[in-house]
């Protein structure tokens, strides 16, 4: 068994060398074993029955492994021929990135020096142009700098918000070969997906399609672009290469900005993008902590089976965008609110597992009201010490203790370089006694603007130094966006009503 890790040479083996032909057939069976026992998923194993459980519980993906031919043993040749072809794809693709970022500085310096709205809109137009060009990592990572208001100013991080991941749709040729390198040639007996299969959304990432199982039911398949993880794994090695050596330049006074870090910080986001199983995980985590709001709350369920690290199948959901019911009546609108904010809500203060991509089009209504969170490849966890200081530092802001609420941010900062603690604590002070000022009219989410102030925060983080840890200021940019969904939707909705059980831990 440890010698022979192919199952049918093993069976030809073992009736050779056994005279006895029951003894032959036995052991001819057991060597069957290793490619039988994954192909089939025992619910009973499993837990919970999934819609990963429908029908025969065949792992393709399985199969498909234990069908691959052993890659063939790696010469100093072969090395040293793939470390020349890597070098070369890397010094292409640096040579591409220059050729569109060169036109940058003087675009930059054009928009200063001609203080001209049409000046300074063309040179936007084109950096947003040339980041799409570039491709998934330049996407993301304008994506991911728009989050980062505690490290950039605020018309930077609002005009890079607006970049969208989109793509051009690939090609059929391509997501056949990946999903017979997947399930093998017989995937078509579970998954009913073929060239006439339409597409209904191409990230930068991936593409989804619309395809059927074998009992009928509609699931969305995302397949992984061609060519996206080779290409990341350049731009990620370029631009850990980059921030290195800004890093490591004195004049330019680079290191509060701690860029090698925020290059990791990054390259973990894209890395678990790639890995289509990673998402299927998410998933099914957050449909165990939300199993008992389902009435309300529902996220898309994975088939395990149909899953590897390029494809992802998962059930298709009816809904349209919540940003189709912002127009309708107030009573309809007033009916997803609560959910929504509730859930959120719910995910920073009680599971400490929050979805980090929650704009409007990741969010879909049913036709009985039922909110469905789509996307969950990008996730977060808080450290204890992140979510202790988020609680306190919400806590601080809702019993109006501003000055208290700066003095802690400076002081639990593991980086900050503020020459000014006390006016950083004074100016926190004045912004938070100007959010309750509005208790006359109402604690709502019509008469306060949270997000105008969290903004401000993070500017004061910026202007004063003070970096936050990435994982709350994602949380924070995710209230903030969150917000105005919730204002659209309820402006009555009182925020102090919603948010104080979660805070006292009494949800």
């Amino acid at each position: 068994f440890r010698r022979i890790s192919n199952p049918r040479l093993l069976r030809q083996q073992l009736l050779l060398a056994t005279p006895n032909t029951s003894a032959a057939r036995c052991l001819a069976a057991a060597a069957s074993l290793p490619v039988l026992l994954p192909a089939y998923k025992i619910a009973a194993l499993e837990g919970a029955p999934h819609a990963s459980q429908r029908g025969p519980f065949i792992d393709h993906s399985a199969l498909a492994k234990a069908r691959r031919p052993a890659p063939s043993p790696s010469t100093p040749g072969k090395r040293l021929l793939r470390r020349f072809l890597d070098a070369m794809r890397v010094l292409s693709r640096a040579v591409k990135i220059l050729a569109y970022l060169s036109p940058l500085p003087a675009l930059t310096i054009a928009s200063y020096a001609i203080p001209n709205k049409a000046v300074d809109d063309a040179a936007w137009a084109y950096a947003t142009e040339a980041m799409q060009r570039l491709g998934p990592c330049f996407v993301k990572l304008a994506q991911w700098a728009a989050t980062r208001r505690d490290l950039f100013p605020s018309s930077f991080c609002d005009r890079l918000s607006k970049l969208h991941a989109s793509a051009k749709k690939h090609s059929w040729t391509h997501t056949e070969r990946l999903l017979r390198q997947s399930f093998g040639d017989e995937y078509s007996s579970s998954l009913r997906i073929d060239s006439d299969t339409p597409v209904i959304g191409s990230g930068c990432v991936a593409q989804v399609y619309l395809a059927t199982v074998s009992d009928g039911s509609q699931v969305a398949v995302k397949v992984i672009h061609p060519h996206v993880k080779a290409q990341i794994a350049s731009d990620l090695r370029l631009l850990r290469f980059a921030t290195s050596a800004l890093d490591k330049i004195p004049l330019l006074h680079m290191e509060w900005f701690a860029l090698p870090e925020a290059v990791e910080e990054f390259a973990v986001i894209m890395e678990e993008q790639l890995d289509m199983r990673k998402e299927a995980a998410n998933l099914d985590k957050f449909g165990r902590q939300y199993k008992q709001y389902s009435s309300s709350v529902d996220f898309p369920k994975p088939f395990h089976h149909l899953t590897t690290e390029n494809v992802l199948t998962e059930t298709f959901e009816q809904g349209d965008p919540i940003s189709e019911y912002f127009s309708s009546s107030a009573e309809k609108k007033r009916i997803l609110a609560k959910p929504l904010i509730t859930t959120f809500l719910r995910m920073v203060f009680t599971n400490n597992f929050i979805h980090c991509d929650l704009h409007p089009g990741n969010i879909l209504v049913t036709k009985d009201h039922k909110l469905v969170f789509l996307d969950a490849g990008i996730t977060n966890t808080l450290s204890d010490n992140d979510q202790t200081n988020l609680r306190d530092l919400f806590k601080a802001v809702v019993l109006n203790q501003g000055y208290e609420a700066g003095k802690m941010i400076v002081d639990r900062a593991k980086r900050q370089s503020c020459s000014d603690p006390e006016g950083f604590a004074i100016k926190i002070g004045q912004i938070v006694s100007e959010f309750h000022e509005q208790r006359s009219v109402g604690l709502t989410l019509g008469a306060v603007k949270i997000g105008n102030l969290m903004s401000r925060v993070l500017e004061l983080c910026r202007s004063h130094k003070v970096l936050l840890e990435p994982a709350m200021a994602n949380v924070v940019l995710s209230t903030i966006v969150l917000e105005g969904v919730g204002r659209t939707l309820d402006p009555d909705m009182n925020l102090f009503a919603a948010a104080m059980p979660f805070l006292l831990g009494t949800s």
